[in-house]
């Protein structure tokens, strides 16, 4: 091969070279352009993705890449003033319909003794008395629903059943502990109420909630069972006391969103701020 080849091949390569260099640049430019126009578009899922496509596909334009992580501090701002910008209307939607939902139930809490209180439905408020084997329900301050279940007689039952004619049922889990559980005896009978919370309820309320206009049937489990069918106050009473406690929930799952996306903006503002400082020194 003559000096001349050896030329014409190295300029053909330095060519295609910086033909290549230049496509790269022109590549990332092109997706970081595309990402601006979709974040004023508020399209900020797909702009996140062209900002990653360009660390990917194209390492070595560092510029386009600084340029992408501070757009993607932008869209990140942007995505959390629209979560606050969300919560607040659905918060303004629901504390309504929540405080309406809270007239069916009487708030108990005795101060002597207990920190946090509980709603319960109007319909099964009797006075301290226990007249009969019954459910009972109510809702935390936390919005965590409860099933109390109530037996009158000599009865050591852990677990709960509730079934419909068609065969579906739905079970809590055993609860074994003492906690708010408690077995007494007055005047010749015989008591225990037996609570069942958080995972232990494992849907029995739900349950009742989907099913309150057909015929139920509890089933009394431990050491014996017991059935007995469920009336339709205390039915009711306890699809009340589910959705009031999926009102709370939920409002309160979206004041812990607000919550989060403002202290993702006062970390991001302070970011910035420590940046521009920086750049100033």
């Amino acid at each position: 091969m003559t000096v001349w080849s050896y030329i014409r091949n190295a300029l053909v390569f330095l060519s295609v070279f910086f033909f290549a260099c230049g496509a790269k640049d022109d590549g990332a430019r092109l997706r970081l352009d595309t990402a601006r126009h979709l974040y004023e578009q508020k399209k900020y899922i797909e702009a996140k993705e062209e900002l990653d496509s360009i660390k990917i596909l194209y390492p070595k334009s560092f510029d386009e890449i600084r340029a992408g992580l501070a757009l993607l501090d932008t869209i990140r701002r942007a995505e959390n003033v629209q979560i606050i910008t969300e919560c607040d209307s659905l918060i303004t939607l629901y504390n309504p319909q929540l405080e309406k939902a809270k007239r069916q139930f009487i708030y108990q809490r005795n101060k002597d003794y207990q920190e946090s209180g509980a709603y319960v439905p109007k319909e099964t408020i009797s006075g301290e008395a226990i007249t009969a084997t019954t459910l009972r329900s109510g809702v935390g301050d936390d919005g965590v629903l409860y099933i109390e279940s109530v037996f009158v007689g000599v009865q050591k039952h852990n677990k709960i059943r509730v079934a419909a004619r068609d065969g579906s049922f739905m079970e809590s889990l055993p609860v074994n502990d003492d906690g708010l559980n408690y077995r007494f005896s007055n005047m010749d009978k015989s008591y225990e109420i037996i609570r069942f919370a958080g995972a232990n309820e494992n849907g029995i309320g739900g349950f009742i909630y989907s099913h309150e206009d057909k015929p139920l049937t509890v089933t009394l489990e431990g050491q014996g069972k017991y059935s007995y069918i469920l009336s339709q106050t205390i039915k009711s009473a306890v699809s009340k006391s589910f959705h009031l406690s999926n009102m709370m929930l939920q409002l309160d799952s979206l004041k812990t969103a607000k919550e989060k996306a403002e202290y993702h903006i006062y970390y991001l503002d302070n970011k910035k701020n420590k940046e521009a400082g920086d750049n100033i020194k």
